[in-house]
């Protein structure tokens, strides 16, 4: 079910109907076939799916903290927009993503029933501190999300890249990334299985395939072209079986920026295409 103005104001019924007197949800159930705009189910349902309310040891519902911060809650407009936050901390809504460009995103994305919630909560429109302040949070908690997703992703290449380096070199490579990802590359393996010289490895990955870019920071370059051999891993991970094209300086070389007079580059963003001649399939190889 949806998130709508109609179940919040039925979620409040519920929830207050429950703060005044001991009741369990079979009561309820059975003395009220609907609450509001919907039925008792529901209302139950979705106040359970948030968090609001939960059965004590003694088999009476009872609110929870959530549930007391809900009901708390400024009447109409504050409990709108308190269940959307409780909404997004819970079920991380893939259309949050849209807050880091701004409100009229998020409000063009979402179904009619949820903008008719950020209506009621007085989100759509104004500069006030607190719409402010509410739409901040939103984008707080969107890169939040997209961060923790590219670290995913970066982590599932590493894993693979240290499945391949396993099996070309007999030696498992260090992870160094995740002791410190500041040192400028992820990975530190051998040259060969008949040489134990240093190899630096920098992880790039991809799950949309070729379409997508890689970033690569000045850290990264810097620590590329001063090591003393040194290769970038690029795993397109889009399909069942991964590709890879593993890459030295001089292939990313030609893609990087120059500074110029008082300007430093620090980022630069490379496309997956242009080494797809260097891809190559590797069955058997897993994270």
């Amino acid at each position: 079910m949806s998130l709508s103005p109609g179940l919040v104001h039925s979620c409040s019924e519920l929830l207050s109907l429950i703060e005044r007197r001991p009741i369990t949800l079979v009561e309820v159930r059975a003395s009220f076939s609907s609450i509001g705009v919907v039925s008792s189910a529901h209302a139950i349902e979705y106040s359970q799916r948030m968090r609001w309310i939960v059965i004590n040891d003694a088999g009476m519902a009872e609110l929870t903290r959530n549930g007391h911060r809900f009901l708390a809650s400024e009447p109409d407009q504050g409990r709108m927009r308190q269940a959307l936050l409780d909404l997004i901390e819970i079920e991380q809504p893939f259309w949050v993503q849209n807050a880091i460009q701004g409100r009229r995103r998020v409000l063009d994305f979402v179904n009619t029933a949820l903008a008719q919630v950020f209506l009621e909560g007085g989100l759509v429109d104004g500069t006030s501190p607190d719409v402010v302040e509410f739409w901040d949070m939103l984008a707080a908690e969107a890169r939040g999300q997209r961060n923790a997703a590219f670290l995913s992703i970066g982590r599932a290449g590493e894993r693979l890249s240290i499945a391949y380096e396993t099996r070309r070199t007999g030696r498992k490579p260090r992870w160094i990334a995740v002791d410190n990802n500041a040192d400028g590359f992820d990975l530190l393996s051998v040259v060969s299985n008949t040489s134990t010289q240093k190899l630096s490895i920098e992880v790039k990955t991809t799950t949309v395939g070729i379409s997508a870019v890689m970033h690569l920071s000045r850290n990264e370059w810097d620590y590329a072209i001063s090591a003393r051999i040194h290769v970038f891993h690029l795993w397109d991970i889009a399909s069942p079986e991964p590709r890879l094209a593993v890459l030295q300086c001089e292939d990313i070389g030609g893609h990087i920026p120059t500074d110029n007079r008082d300007g430093l580059w620090q980022e630069v963003t490379i496309p997956f295409d242009a080494f797809e001649s260097k891809m190559s399939l590797q069955a058997g190889i897993t994270a």
